[in-house]
């Protein structure tokens, strides 16, 4: 009975661990652009909104190559996605935006990162040449 106890609690503690470990993990994979996006919210008069690598975005992946890049915030929609980025001219149609999570988007395009703690309303538009505006419309 007391080895099974003595079990029981070994479990519990690399039960415990592992899920820290994980959480340390996101932490990790966002904390060297938390500064950036404090500074950036702070910057352009924002509330910070924490961005989890979980958090879902919308990107056109296939138009990254144009320029300008451009990233709009709007209230989530049935997916939970609220930021939007694309390059060049915004086009319709339904596969226009892939869904992908933060951390994929630090993959695919880590310029967005800093930006995306901005809140409701947020839009920024930046390009090679280091150029950035960073301005809140009507929340769409």
């Amino acid at each position: 009975m007391q080895d099974s106890f003595g079990e029981l609690i070994v479990i519990v503690k690399l039960s415990a661990y592992n899920l820290t470990k994980s959480n340390r993990s996101e932490m990790y994979m966002l904390q060297d652009f938390v500064e950036e996006q404090k500074l950036v919210c702070e910057e352009f008069d924002s509330r910070y909104i924490k961005v989890n690598e979980t958090d879902l975005v919308a990107i056109a992946k296939q138009t990254l190559s144009k320029e300008p890049i451009v990233g709009l915030r709007k209230q989530p929609d049935a997916e939970n996605v609220s930021w939007f980025i694309y390059g060049g001219e915004l086009q319709e149609g339904e596969d226009f935006f892939d869904v992908i999570s933060v951390k994929e988007l630090e993959e695919v395009f880590p310029d967005a990162i800093p930006y995306l703690a901005l809140e409701q309303g947020f839009r920024f538009m930046i390009d090679a040449d280091e150029y950035e505006d960073v301005w809140k419309a009507d929340i769409l």
